[in-house]
Order: C-alpha cells, then sequence, then structure tokens
C-alpha cells in the first residue's frame, strides 16, 4: 500500500493543515465515516448528523487524519490528529481521488450504455485476466460515488482496470469518465431508460457522450453500428479514434455465423482479416454484441484470438442475468429479472423465442421503471415484439406492466395474456396452469422485484 505524509495531501487538495503532525502516513482517502479504516484519512463531505459525530466515528474507527470545511469551528478532539481545512470538502476529495487514480498508467477501460453495459464489464474483465491482474467494478456500482473505493483498490497491486459507468442524474458519466480516463471507452446501447431522471431521450443521449470527456487524445471511443442512436452523439471534437462494432451494419468489427445450443452461443468474428469462432456461455444476439465489445476492446490492447477466445468461453454471467434453473413441472426458467428497458426486455422474449421451440414459450415480464414520458408507448412496444416473436403466454405484472398486454393483444390474436397487480397473483396462476417443459422468461425492473415470482416457481421443483 502506497503512503504519503500528511503534509502532501494538503497540498493535492490545496488546503491548509491547520493542527496535527504533517508528517503522519496517509494510506488512503474516504468520505463515508461508516467505512474509514486505519491509515485513510476522512472528508467530512456532506457534514451528516448533527455536530462532530460523523467525525468523532471516523477517528474512533482510526482515521489518520480529517479534512473539514474552513468554516468548521469547534473541532474537539485529539489535538495531535491532522486537520486540513479546505473551501469546498467535496470538492478537495475529487482532487485527492484523482491524485490516486494518476498514479496507476495500466490499460483502463470504460462501459456505458442503457443496457449490457455489466455483461461487457465482465466480458472484457475475464479476457483480461488471461494476461493481467484485473480491477473490476464490483457487481453493477456504477454511480460517482462507488469510484473512489474503487480508485482505492488499484493500490493492491491491479495491472489493468475494467469501470462500469452509470448514472441517474445530469453529469453522472462525465465526471466518474474525467476521474477512471479509460483508453477504451464503450457506448453499448441507448435507450429510453432514466429520461424520468432527465427530461428528455436527447439528453439521455447527450449523458451517454459524456464518457468521451475522460477518454485521451491517444484513446479510442467504441460504438455500437446496430444502435441508430449512436449516429446522434457528437463526437466532433473528440482527438482520439472512433471503432464501431456489429451484427448487422458495417462496422471495425462485425460477427457472423450466429447459434444456439443448450449450454450457450457460438459466432465467428473476424481478427487481423482472420476468421475465428468464439463462444459465450449465455444466451442471445444482444449479448454476441457485448461480446463484440470485449473483442474489439481487446483488440486495441494486442490480445491474440486465442486468449480472447478462453476469456468468453470462461466468461460467467452475473445474478440474475439470463440464469437458466429448473422450474416446476420440468419447467426451464430464464431468470433476467436484474434489471430491464425496452431494449433488454424485447433481447430477453427474442432468448425465450429461440430456447422454447418444440415447448410452450411463457413470458412474464413486470414493470419498466424510469421512463418517464415514454411510460406508456415503451411498455406497448415491448408488447408488440412480443407478439412477432410468436410468444405463446404472456403474463404481465404490475400497473404499467399492464401497457405490454395492451401491444400484444393488438400484435397477436394467437397469444393467451392474462395481467396482474400482484406478483402473488401472478405466480399462484402460474403455479396452478403452466403446461409441462415450460420455457419461462421472468422478467422486470429492479424495483419490480420479479425475482420473487422465480423463486415461487422454483419451489415446488426443489421440494418434490
Amino acid at each position: 500500500m502506497r503512503t504519503i505524509p500528511a503534509a502532501r495531501l494538503c497540498e493535492i487538495v490545496e488546503g491548509s493543515l491547520v493542527r496535527g503532525d504533517g508528517n503522519k502516513p496517509v494510506k488512503g482517502i474516504m468520505s463515508r465515516c461508516a467505512s474509514v479504516k486505519p491509515g485513510l484519512v476522512y472528508f467530512d463531505v456532506v457534514g451528516g448528523r448533527p455536530g462532530n459525530d460523523n467525525i468523532l466515528e471516523a477517528i474512533d474507527k482510526g482515521a489518520a487524519g480529517i479534512v473539514v470545511s474552513k468554516y468548521k469551528k469547534a473541532l474537539p478532539f485529539d489535538p495531535d490528529i491532522p486537520v486540513i481545512s479546505v473551501p469546498k470538502v467535496g470538492e478537495a476529495f475529487w482532487k485527492a481521488v484523482k491524485y490516486y487514480r494518476d498514479l496507476h498508467d495500466i490499460p483502463v477501460v470504460g462501459v456505458t450504455g442503457t443496457s449490457g453495459k455489466t455483461t461487457t464489464k465482465e466480458m472484457i474483465a475475464s479476457i483480461f485476466r488471461n494476461r493481467w491482474k484485473t480491477l473490476k467494478t464490483v457487481g453493477n456500482m456504477n454511480l460517482p460515488h462507488y469510484v473512489p473505493p474503487h480508485i482505492m483498490r488499484l493500490n493492491y497491486g491491479y495491472e489493468a482496470a475494467v469501470f462500469e459507468i452509470g448514472m441517474n442524474r445530469p453529469g453522472h458519466i462525465s465526471k466518474q469518465s474525467r476521474i477512471i480516463q479509460p483508453r477504451v471507452g464503450i457506448i453499448t446501447h441507448i435507450g429510453e431508460g432514466h429520461v424520468e431522471h432527465l427530461g428528455s431521450f436527447e439528453n439521455v443521449i447527450s449523458e451517454k457522450a459524456g464518457i468521451i470527456e475522460g477518454i485521451p487524445d491517444d484513446g479510442f471511443l467504441l460504438l455500437n453500428a446496430d444502435d441508430p442512436n449512436t449516429k446522434k452523439i457528437d463526437h466532433s471534437g473528440f482527438k482520439g479514434k472512433v471503432l464501431y462494432y456489429g451484427l448487422k451494419n458495417k462496422a471495425d468489427f462485425n460477427a457472423g455465423n450466429i447459434t444456439f445450443d443448450k449450454k450457450g452461443t457460438s459466432f465467428t468474428a473476424v481478427i487481423d482479416g482472420k476468421e475465428h469462432s468464439f463462444f459465450i456461455p449465455t444466451f442471445g444476439e444482444h449479448n454476441v454484441s457485448n461480446a463484440l465489445a470485449a473483442i474489439a476492446a481487446a483488440c486495441i490492447f494486442d490480445f491474440d484470438a486465442d486468449t480472447i477466445r478462453r476469456g468468453l468461453a470462461g466468461y460467467r454471467k452475473p445474478a440474475m442475468r439470463l440464469q437458466i434453473t429448473k422450474g416446476i413441472r420440468n419447467s426451464i426458467l430464464i431468470n433476467d429479472t436484474y434489471n430491464a428497458n425496452p431494449g433488454s426486455m424485447m433481447a430477453g422474449l427474442e432468448v425465450l423465442s429461440a430456447l422454447s421451440r418444440g415447448k410452450t414459450g411463457i413470458a412474464v415480464l413486470g414493470n419498466m421503471l424510469e421512463q418517464g414520458q415514454y411510460a406508456v408507448e415503451n411498455h406497448r412496444k415491448v408488447g408488440r415484439r412480443a407478439g412477432e416473436l410468436n410468444i405463446d403466454w404472456l403474463v404481465t405484472v404490475g400497473r404499467l406492466a399492464k401497457q405490454i398486454a395492451e401491444g400484444a393483444a393488438l400484435s397477436s390474436d394467437q397469444m393467451k395474456i392474462w395481467s396482474f397487480l400482484l406478483k402473488k397473483q401472478a405466480a399462484d396462476f402460474l403455479r396452478n396452469n403452466i403446461p409441462e417443459n415450460s420455457v419461462i422468461l421472468v422478467k422486470g425492473s429492479r424495483g419490480s422485484y420479479m425475482e420473487r415470482v422465480v423463486k415461487e416457481l422454483r419451489k415446488q421443483s426443489e421440494t418434490n
């Protein structure tokens, strides 16, 4: 663990050492008092609870120093503990975060997008780990307040990093990218997700494009050639190189010959003018697109096809993302309940269509959240797609999801459709009525908690 004296940290954040020993060693920084460990300097960013409770808790946990606002007067604790005074604690904290990031000259990839970013991040990390000790964003902890602890983990000897960059407010992506400084930035897909927070789809596009702000002049921006919204991204001021990947449209990296079996998906892609075969232990053309983004990123860092192949084959699906489990009445459950937006919902339906050939395909779909003014139309769009794919049964759960049923009814007169307000109602119906050997997709936004339906449909298979 690299250490610096408290006086050096004071210089980095452009503050004043108003108390304590400037030679005291500092191992890192933290802005949450509950997460302070011995050797870390605590930045009192929010102030939080009345008085000095946050500061006292940080000191009790072994804080090596405190950074406070210059307007804070009372400091009722050990005078030997270094205290750095700054005009704005939040700004000082991010200066310190950037300092720690700049200590590490390693390959870094940043991945953003409405959908596909977690999977793409995991695939890239799986490839990189064949060559480097690779740091990756934990789960989908992809908002700005997670960046500092991820950056501090670089101190443990990591040789490369893959960051997932998410948002739920304006400026989140650009802020993270400027700190992370990815040599390769990827935008997987741009959909209407987060319109509720950003106000318009145009603002969503602009927000995703914020990743460009952190890519250096010799870096790369990877865009999905099959996503029409990538054409709306303004990268005119970007000095690096823009590359495209895609399954349908012309691109720098293309994939084809896509086939599915019970274990996953096989496809081919061209690297350095030669066609190579790849396999990913997951399903759907959308995941081939994610894999192609990972291939493109790996090629930029000079990975050979064999290493890429091993990495993709060793990819492990994150929890609740197209996870295949056994259900009641010999059914197959496709648990894709982690989150949902129109693009990922329709991609899930395509997987269901492919895996249910010759069997009854059942889509159990919950609300898609954060769709703002597009909520009704986006839910109906998903329903229309279900009808086009000839899904046999559609079961919707929730008030918004009923619009999926409305859309499906307009596009298919063969599909059997039921709508329920509550998850328990839907689960009870399914337990009592699904045919033997069905294939069941369960999907919805995180806030819809559709994994509870999966649990109900697994119960009997686990106990019988």
